[in-house]
């Protein structure tokens, strides 16, 4: 990789982070792509791929040009982690544009394996994954701690080629696009936006209980408005949003139905990416929850 494609490299994965800490987290993540960049990743034969409802499938089905290993270890928050409704679209994009070319391979080191298997029934997710129990893939490997770089494209031999979660960043997505196929993806030009709100408090809400908010994003600019993804910081907060070009002076409307889980209050974040001047704009969702 050059010095350039470096260095742009290094400025799309940290694109989210607030300025003050912008230093540390490049030269983070300049050690990590260092590090990872040609790297082999070693995966445990004795592992099988299994889909929810069906059980093991065969490991054939991996065997593409390219592959995206996703790593989810046990801390934090599970939910929050696996993006599964995002994942679901990248894949139906993956189906229609690079059949054959590009599989995902999904490793999880459950703490919970009823909790993993609840959240992929809730989400209807049946891609295959690989249940790793006794977390062998990270013992061989020895992945970086931060979940943006628990991601990795892979070639035919398993070798680094890029680092990053497509979930987080569409920009990240894009660069994968442009491995995968060989051309340069083409750039949309830019618009601005403005929404009819920028914060959203539910108020007092019940634990298990469905909540939606609608935020509506005006096309201010001269140029037709493209959503790319729409991403919220908390998995138990599903989005959905306008797919379509948005004109100038029309509305995109954004939905976000947040199911708590756990009471106390909560303050989320959702991210808006498409081709507006300050992508991604962060949109926020505020309350309490009780029993």
């Amino acid at each position: 990789m050059s010095k350039l494609s470096l260095n742009l490299f290094l400025a799309i994965i940290v694109v989210s982070f607030t300025a003050c800490k912008q230093n540390k987290k490049e030269d983070y993540a300049r050690k990590i792509v260092t590090e990872w960049m040609g790297r082999t990743v070693q995966l445990p034969d004795n592992i099988l791929p299994s889909v929810l409802n069906e059980g093991t499938v065969s490991s054939v089905l991996f065997q593409t040009p390219y592959k995206i290993l996703v790593y989810t270890d046990s801390t934090g928050c599970t939910n929050c982690k696996l993006k599964l409704s995002v994942w679901k679209n990248l894949i139906q994009e993956i189906d229609s544009l690079m059949p054959n070319k590009l599989s995902i391979l999904f490793y999880f080191h459950p703490k919970n394996e009823q909790e993993l298997s609840y959240l992929f029934r809730r989400e209807n997710f049946d891609y295959p994954v690989f249940i790793d129990m006794e977390n062998q893939i990270d013992q061989l490997n020895h992945f970086p701690s931060q979940m943006e770089y628990q991601c990795f494209l892979l070639d035919k031999d398993n070798k680094v080629v890029l680092i990053g979660n497509p979930t987080l960043n569409p920009k990240v997505w894009e660069l994968y696009k442009t491995q995968i196929s060989g051309e340069k993806q083409e750039q949309q030009p830019v618009t601005t936006v403005q929404p009819d709100k920028w914060t959203y408090d539910y108020g007092t809400i019940r634990k298990g209980s469905k909540n939606a908010v609608v935020f509506s994003i005006e096309n201010t600019g001269d140029r037709p408005l493209v959503i790319s993804q729409v991403s919220a910081s908390c998995g138990c907060t599903n989005v959905s949003w306008d797919k379509q070009l948005i004109e100038k002076g029309q509305r995109a409307k954004i939905t976000a139905e947040m199911t708590p889980e756990e009471t106390g209050h909560f303050n989320k974040t959702i991210e808006v990416f498409g081709n507006m001047e300050a992508s991604p704009l962060k949109l926020t969702i505020s309350g309490r929850v009780i029993e």
